[in-house]
Order: structure tokens, then C-alpha cells, then sequence
């Protein structure tokens, strides 16, 4: 349910547990779906801002603006844990197999 205004993105406070710190257990992997490119980005700036400094490097937007070598390389981190989560559009659910995806959200 939704508590505070969608662009404050304070309701995706969640993911990232109060007091989690390095060393803790990485939070589950997730997709965070938007109508909008900025949107997206506006969300995964909200959440790495969350996270202390060495860690705001694990959660990506992905579009359709960015290139395929991009991409590719990100779909790369995401499936190997690298990367915890995407802020993105329905660009990234077309054809894309990620087993271990935990939570998805549509924004």
C-alpha cells in the first residue's frame, strides 16, 4: 500500500532494511518496473542514496535509450549478483530470463 507521494519513492524504503549494513545479507534481487525513463531514474538515485557510499553502485535504471553492449553487461551483473536490482521499464521484460528475480514491483 501506498503511504507517502510516489515521487518521494519513500515507500521503496524497504528495500534496503533499516540498519542494514556491510556484511549484511545483500537484499533480494528485484525489478522495480515505471511508464517512464526519468521516473526510473529518479527511483534508483532515491534508493542508492539509501545505501552508504561503496554499496550505491548495486542498483541500476535500464532502458531502451542504453546500448546494447550496456545492457548486455548489466543483464551480466544482475544474473550474477553484482548488481541487486533494476529501476526500469517494461524495455527490460521483454525477452529476459532472470530466475531468481524476487520481487517485482510495478510502479
Amino acid at each position: 500500500k501506498i503511504k507517502y507521494t510516489l515521487h518521494s519513492y519513500t515507500d521503496l524504503a524497504f528495500l534496503k532494511p533499516a540498519g542494514w549494513k556491510r556484511g549484511d545479507q545483500p537484499p533480494p534481487k528485484f525489478l522495480i518496473f515505471f511508464n517512464d525513463i526519468q521516473d526510473a531514474i529518479n527511483a534508483a538515485c532515491s534508493l542508492c542514496k539509501r545505501l552508504p557510499s561503496e554499496f550505491r553502485d548495486k542498483v541500476k535504471w535500464f532502458n531502451s535509450d542504453m546500448s546494447s553492449t550496456y545492457k548486455d553487461a548489466e543483464l551480466e551483473n544482475l544474473l550474477s549478483g553484482e548488481t541487486w536490482g533494476f529501476c526500469t521499464t517494461d524495455s527490460f521484460g521483454m525477452g529476459m530470463d532472470v530466475p531468481d528475480i524476487k520481487i517485482v514491483i510495478q510502479w
